[in-house]
C-alpha cells in the first residue's frame, strides 16, 4: 500500500460519495439472465460447520480472566463491507469475519458475540465497550500506535472480468475502458489517477462506472455493460465465486497488505490467545475452508503475529 494514502479500509467506509448522486450509474434490474442471477447469488449465505473443532486449553488459558468469567467475547464490527461483515436476512451479523470470530471462540472456549459500530469508532473503544474489533483493519503503523492487531487475512485491490475476457481487459493498461467500480471507496482514487496517466500519455481515458454498491458494479460487468470490475480483491473473489462462471478473475492482487484482530495495547494475554486460536486455525485447515465457503481462500497466511511489521 502507497504510504502516502490513507488506510484503504478507512476510505472505504469513512469517504463521502466523490461523485454526486446524478453520476452513480443506477442498478441494472434488467441485463441478462446471468446477471440477474449473480446479484441473487452474491446474497447467498454459505453454512460453515464448526462442530469437529474443540476449544484448546493452553490457549483458553491465556485469556483475561474478566472475560474468562464473563464467557463472551465482545467484538465491534461494521456491518455494511460484504462478504467480511455485513448484515444477514435474519438482521444477525454474518460474513467471514463473523465465522473466524465465532471459530476463535470455540478454541478459547468461550461464547461470541458482535455489536455493529461506526467503522471509525471501533479502535477508539477497543478495551473498554469491546474486547475486539475484527471489521477488515489493514494493519498500518498508524493504527499500532493506538492498539495491538493479530494478523489473519491478506487482502488488496482486484479486477474480475466477464469470463473469457471478451473486451481484452489488461490489468496494466485500463486505458479506453469502461471500469465498474463501487463509489466512495479507494477505487475512486484509483480510477482517477489511471485516467490522468492514460491522458498525460495522450491515451484514451478511462470511462468510469460507479455504483451504489459493489454487486451493481459487478453485475454491470457480467451483463456487459462494462469492461471490467475493480475493487478490494475480498469483495471481487466473492462476486467472482457467487457468479456460477460468468465472471472471472484478472491478473495478481495489488497492493496486499495484512489485515488484523484489533486488541487493546494493555491486554498482551489476549492479543497472544488470538494469535494461537488463529495460527491453530491456520494449522487445522478450519480457516482455509471458512475463506474457501465466501470465495476468498487467496486472502490464507501461513503464519499469525502480533503487530507484523508492514
Amino acid at each position: 500500500m502507497n504510504a502516502s494514502r490513507p488506510p484503504r479500509r478507512t476510505l472505504l467506509r469513512a469517504l463521502p460519495l466523490a461523485l454526486g448522486a446524478t453520476a452513480v450509474a443506477p442498478a441494472l434490474g434488467a441485463c441478462t439472465r446471468a446477471s440477474e442471477r449473480l446479484d441473487a447469488e452474491t446474497n447467498a449465505i454459505p453454512d460453515i460447520d464448526l462442530s469437529g473443532l474443540e476449544e484448546v486449553p493452553e490457549l483458553a488459558d491465556l485469556v483475561p480472566g474478566d472475560i474468562r468469567e464473563r464467557g463472551e467475547l465482545v467484538n465491534g464490527a461494521a456491518l455494511n463491507y460484504a462478504p467480511g461483515e455485513f448484515v444477514g436476512s435474519d438482521g444477525g451479523a454474518v460474513g467471514y469475519d463473523m465465522d473466524i470470530l465465532a471459530a476463535i471462540g470455540v478454541v478459547l472456549g468461550l461464547s461470541t458475540r458482535t455489536e455493529s459500530a461506526v467503522f471509525a469508532q471501533i479502535i477508539p473503544s477497543i478495551g473498554a465497550t469491546y474486547d475486539v474489533g475484527i471489521s477488515s483493519f489493514t494493519i498500518n503503523a498508524e493504527r499500532l500506535e493506538e492498539v495491538s492487531m493479530v494478523s489473519y487475512f491478506s487482502a488488496g485491490m482486484s479486477y474480475a472480468v466477464a469470463s473469457g475476457n471478451p473486451y481484452d481487459v489488461v490489468t496494466t493498461d485500463l486505458c479506453g475502458a469502461s471500469v465498474a467500480h463501487q463509489v466512495g471507496t479507494y477505487m475512486d482514487d484509483v480510477v482517477v489517477e489511471r485516467d490522468a496517466a492514460c491522458r498525460e500519455d495522450g491515451g484514451a481515458g478511462i470511462v468510469d462506472q460507479p455504483y451504489v454498491g459493489n454487486a451493481d458494479a459487478a453485475t454491470a460487468v457480467a451483463g456487459g455493460k462494462a469492461d471490467v470490475l475493480i475493487g478490494d480483491s475480498p469483495v471481487v473473489a466473492y462476486a467472482v465465486d457467487k457468479s456460477r462462471g460468468t465472471l472471472e478473475q484478472l491478473g495478481d492482487i495489488e497492493d496486499a497488505a495484512l489485515n488484523g484482530i484489533v486488541v487493546a495495547k494493555d491486554q498482551p494475554e489476549l492479543a497472544e490467545a488470538l494469535r494461537g486460536a488463529v495460527q491453530h486455525l491456520i494449522d487445522n485447515g478450519t480457516l482455509r475452508e471458512i475463506l474457501a465457503a465466501w470465495g476468498n481462500e487467496n486472502g490464507m497466511i501461513e503464519t499469525s503475529e502480533v503487530d507484523p511489521q508492514q
